[in-house]
């Protein structure tokens, strides 16, 4: 507690010695002869007591007095502590909901740690500010809006619960400051609330905001299944690939434990230093269909990462139609799985529609207009209602970003691939882009009415992407993802991705079981059926008439398995450390003090008067 004037405190002294004083004084009487002191006992001692500088005797009323006085001073004073207040008249706190969130390095895990900080500033809301309350997970989701309610803020708070998906701190403080902008006269207070486990954000401009950032974690204490995938070897043998990284500070010692159709198969002993990681290959896991769980039972901080699921099919045939005027690479990638039957030709068919091909390739050929339902690669060549159209021409563009996340780029390496020319292409609503080049997105994929399209702006063979060793790689991904395996148990996304679901046509809805019980009903729209509720990881069941019964998710994420929490994170030119620009104000009591001083002198008087 500080004191805005000390000084005034020195009154306590003399004003007190005041009080005291007039109670040692004894009062002035004139003497007079009466015949017996018998009846004048009472006032004998009343003129005993009040003998000039006679010792002090308790006294009640003295007492309630001085502390009043004491009460009085000390409101003078104008005492106040310094408190995480909220001293703009904006403030906005974003708390991290990613997985990492969930560590139990601090109990009962930093999100919930994090919350109890959200509403202690909720609770510091001075008159005439207001407070909004963002959630960076897989998306930024404004949770409260401005309000000054503490009650209600804390209500909110509270009910919040952590994903197991990444954190977008870029999207939520972007979303922040777009809600600011030009709408405080003061600079808005924009607080942070996370273990830093993201991406620096050095492009990114707060000059028009304060920005804290409050670090919220101790130590990394996890293991985690990193990668799994399910895959045929060129000899058709199905094999399951299951990547492990030690995150801690020390050895780890634990058992893999491998589970098909939730019968276990194999355990292995995983033993890791701190730091490093191993990658454990199922070779051959015979023709069986369906689930495969990887686990780990490592006493760690995070759960959530510490099982994985996949799914496998057995052998299908497949038949693929290439219309190209000849790309024996492509060709001969495209024939690199056996479970492929071939067609190759230079126009297009006629009675394309009625032909029904699982995968149809169009190398520098221009598809019809209406395409029946199947998958589609277009390489080189536009489709009038695909994911993209065509941009502008460029030449020597050079690739600078993927989509990690979907499937076709698994595994595959674009770094310094060269590419003689390109069209950049421009998005359409239904498509995504999947390859970037520092001229602009040479790579799409979208799903729409049925249809799976992969596209790719430039000719193959004027770059030398065919020589790559992730150009199989990229074609066999492509057939996997743009012909869906049919009639299998489910698939397997990461967590926050959105999952199509293939229903007949007659199909209004669908319900969804989430990993922890709880289930939605889900309004069918369109085909395919489109969820993105996925921000747990585990098994999820559809109810209804739905192409797949179940799909899993899972983290994969080193960004959310790493937990070792970041001091200090790098936001535009500014490395903000944890708690260095944390807003206080002054948190002034003075008029409890006043109150407290007139309840006692109100007191005192009763006190007096009832011994009148």
């Amino acid at each position: 507690m500080t004191f805005h004037l000390p000084l005034i405190l020195l009154m306590l002294i003399p004003l007190a010695a005041a009080i005291i004083f007039l109670y040692l004084l004894k009062m002035k009487r004139k003497e007079k002869l009466v015949s017996s002191i018998m009846l004048w006992q009472d006032a004998a001692a009343d003129i005993e007591a009040n003998a000039p500088f006679q010792k002090l005797k308790k006294n009640l009323l003295l007492f309630l007095q001085l502390l009043a006085l004491l009460m009085l001073a000390l409101s003078l004073a104008q005492p106040y502590v310094k408190a995480k207040k909220v001293s703009n008249s904006k403030t906005i706190v974003i708390i991290d909901s990613s997985a990492s969130m969930k560590s139990t390095d601090i109990q009962p895990s930093r999100f919930e740690y994090a919350k109890s900080q959200a509403i202690k500033i909720a609770n510091g809301i001075t008159h005439g500010n207001t407070m909004l309350v963002i959630t960076a997970g897989d998306k930024a989701r404004v949770e409260a809006a401005f309000t000054s309610d503490r009650k209600k803020l804390a209500e909110i708070i509270s009910s919040l619960k952590a994903t197991d998906t990444r954190c977008d701190m870029r999207q939520a403080i972007a979303l922040a400051l777009s809600l600011v902008s030009g709408k405080s006269a003061a600079p808005p207070n924009i607080i942070v609330m996370s273990d830093g486990g993201f991406d620096s954000l050095t492009d990114l401009q707060v000059s028009q905001a304060k920005l804290d950032f409050v670090c919220i974690g101790k130590s990394s204490n996890n293991a985690a299944i990193t990668g799994m995938a399910a895959r045929k070897a060129f000899s058709g043998k199905q094999q399951v690939y299951i990547g492990i990284k030690n995150y801690s500070d020390a050895k780890q010692s634990f058992n893999l434990e491998l589970y098909i159709n939730d019968k276990l198969y194999d355990i292995r002993e995983i033993s890791l230093q701190a730091g490093s990681s191993c990658q454990e290959m199922i070779n051959d896991v015979g023709g069986v269909s369906g689930r495969v769980t990887a686990k780990i039972d490592a006493k760690d901080d995070l759960i959530s990462d510490n099982s994985a699921y996949v799914y496998m099919t057995g052998k299908r045939e497949l038949s693929a139609l290439l219309i190209s005027p000849g790309n024996v690479f492509l060709q001969n990638a495209l024939n690199m799985d056996t479970g492929i039957n071939l067609a190759r030709t230079t126009s297009i068919p006629p009675d394309l529609q009625k032909l029904d091909y699982d995968l149809v390739v169009f190398d520098r050929v221009s598809p019809p207009e209406k395409l029946p339902v199947g998958g589609y690669l277009l390489i080189d060549s536009y489709l009038k209602d695909g994911p993209a159209s065509i941009d502008k021409a460029v030449a020597n563009p050079q690739i600078i970003d993927v989509s990690k996340n979907h499937p076709v780029n698994v595994y595959v390496q674009y770094s310094g691939i060269k590419i003689a020319k390109a069209n950049t292409l421009k998005m359409n609503e239904w498509g995504v882009p999947i390859i970037e080049s520092n001229q602009g997105v040479i790579g799409a994929a979208g799903i729409k009415d049925g249809r799976r399209i992969v596209q790719l702006s430039w000719n193959l063979l004027e770059s030398d992407f065919p020589l790559r060793t992730g150009f199989p790689i990229f074609i066999a991904n492509c057939i996997d993802w743009v012909i869906p395996v049919r009639n299998i148990l489910g698939e397997s996304i990461k967590t926050g991705s959105a999952i199509y679901i293939n229903v007949p046509s007659d199909t209004s809805s669908l319900t969804i079981t989430d990993p922890s019980g709880n289930k939605q009903d889900f309004a069918v729209n369109q085909n395919p059926a489109v969820f993105d509720g996925t921000n747990q990881a585990g098994i999820y069941k559809i109810s209804g008439n739905a192409g797949i019964k179940e799909f899993a998710c899972n983290i994969l994420s080193s960004q959310e398995s790493n937990t070792k929490p970041n001091k200090s994170i790098a936001i535009g030119t500014a490395n903000i450390k944890s708690g260095g620009k944390q807003a206080y104000a002054n948190h002034e009591f003075y008029g409890l003090l006043i109150a407290a001083a007139l309840l006692i002198l109100s007191i005192e008087w009763y006190v007096y008067h009832r011994r009148i």
